[in-house]
């Protein structure tokens, strides 16, 4: 019966993530209902399965770091549903391995990557396109202009999930500073759309991230359980 469980668990993890996923892309926000769905069935399977203290321990402290990245802002609620719920549904996996935790670690350092890769060859790119020094029109130290350049780029006609990343100073005509924000509650697309020109972040689906990095983890025991 555990094997049994576990097999099923994993369908259910991947499943969940993999449905979030298509909401991350397409509009940024997933309904409650998919944590609500895929989390419950992860617990009422622990009617047929023995919970063990580590899987408990995985479990607690997979919560309390979700709740740290959601009071500092690092994530918004959705993804912290995400990494509680994946924790519900597979706490442990290949008998020590903490399943939210590795996956949520993964996703995070290749969002950094990607992000930090898309802003540097935007910026790059503008800077041989206009032969100009970037960001000389802001009132900023030089090592905020240095992050800047791997944390903002000037908007595209085709983003549609941004940020502004930049203020008018009243203080100082025609200059400006950096407001770097890595909550997701400023996010207006209908302001960003009239508006090609400013300095933006991202935001990338980064439960798309982690279904990717679920599924690399748990490949062969996906292909086991399909066969």
């Amino acid at each position: 019966m555990e094997i049994e469980t576990t097999a099923i668990r994993i369908l259910l993890l991947v499943l969940m993530l993999g449905i979030a996923s298509i909401f991350d892309v397409k509009t940024r926000k997933i309904p409650d209902v998919v944590w609500m769905i895929f989390g419950g069935l992860g617990t009422i399977l622990y009617v047929f399965d023995d919970v063990t203290f580590y899987e408990i321990l995985s479990m607690v402290t997979t919560g309390a770091i979700a709740i740290l990245l959601y009071l500092y802002k690092i994530t918004g609620t959705g993804d912290v549903f995400a990494i509680i719920s994946m924790a519900v549904i597979l706490p442990v996996h290949y008998g020590f391995v903490m399943v939210s935790i590795t996956v949520m670690v993964a996703s995070f350092f290749l969002v950094v990557l990607f992000v930090m890769s898309y802003n540097v060859s935007l910026n790059a790119s503008d800077m041989i396109r206009t032969r100009k020094i970037i960001f000389s029109e802001f009132n900023e130290p030089k090592y905020r202009k240095i992050f800047a350049f791997f944390a903002i780029h000037r908007k595209r006609k085709f983003e549609r999930f941004v940020i502004p990343a930049e203020k008018s100073l009243s203080i100082t005509p025609n200059t400006k500073s950096f407001v770097l924000s890595s909550s997701k509650k400023s996010f207006d697309n209908s302001q960003m759309e009239s508006n090609d020109t400013i300095f933006v972040q991202n935001i990338p689906p980064l439960i798309a991230y982690m279904f990717g990095v679920a599924v690399f983890l748990l490949l062969p025991e996906i292909i086991s359980v399909m066969i």
